[in-house]
């Protein structure tokens, strides 16, 4: 943990402030953060070497969370991150958003952005509102990796949730639309169109995407 305090994570005390809030912290913590609960991980740095430390992310102002002798602090200087590994689990930062990748073959993927956005108080994540587009999911229950969590019925401040998937190959993430997966997949064109011309949209759940990209992987 010592190395995440002496190089670029320090304490920003809004983002630390919002994480004591009594009406934001009544969101569930699986809902609150990316991850169900804080994990050793590393965090690697442009133009620095990796930092470790136990980590999570936070959904609703999209900050990367550490816990330095017992209290929960966010990192500054986010635009200097890279990536975070927690646990098996790897998130990259893509537009201002850390988004989490999951792996279908070699290095290529499905990568997800979860927004949690507060209904009263104008809170937002730090990168604004989802745009819409056909890649964007609003849920009324989260199937987290504990159990299913009903939305906007906990006590305390409403807030309702969105995932929005990209598809990642390499260095390379983009929305899945039919253009951006000719240029992605250039010797599949015609299995792209056939799948656009009979379902016209990507699909939105994890599972689907993911067998759908294993074909053009292949």
């Amino acid at each position: 943990m010592k190395r995440i305090l002496q190089t670029i994570l320090a304490l920003a005390m809004t983002a630390a402030t919002l994480a004591q809030e009594p009406g934001t912290r009544r969101i569930p913590d699986e809902v609150f953060y990316l991850m169900p609960s804080f994990g050793q991980g590393m965090v690697y740095l442009r133009g620095q070497g990796p930092a470790q430390g136990e980590l999570n992310i936070c959904a609703v102002d999209n900050t990367l969370r550490y816990i330095d002798g017992g209290t929960e602090l966010a990192a500054a200087s986010q635009d200097n991150i890279l990536k975070v590994q927690i646990d098996t689990v790897t998130f990259i930062r893509h537009q201002g958003a850390f988004v989490r990748l999951y792996p279908v073959s070699g290095d290529a993927g499905i990568a997800v952005r979860r927004e949690v956005r507060i209904l009263k108080g104008a809170r937002q994540g730090a990168y604004g509102s989802t745009s819409q587009t056909s890649s964007i999911k609003e849920y009324g229950t989260l199937y987290t990796e504990g159990a299913a969590v009903e939305l906007n019925k906990e006590r305390g401040n409403p807030y309702n949730v969105s995932e929005t998937f990209f598809i990642y190959k390499g260095d390379t993430v983009l929305l899945p639309t039919r253009n951006n997966l000719r240029k992605l997949f250039p010797e599949r064109k015609d299995e792209v169109d056939a799948w656009f011309k009979s379902n016209r949209s990507f699909p939105d759940t994890i599972s689907e995407a993911s067998a759908l990209l294993s074909l053009w992987l292949r």
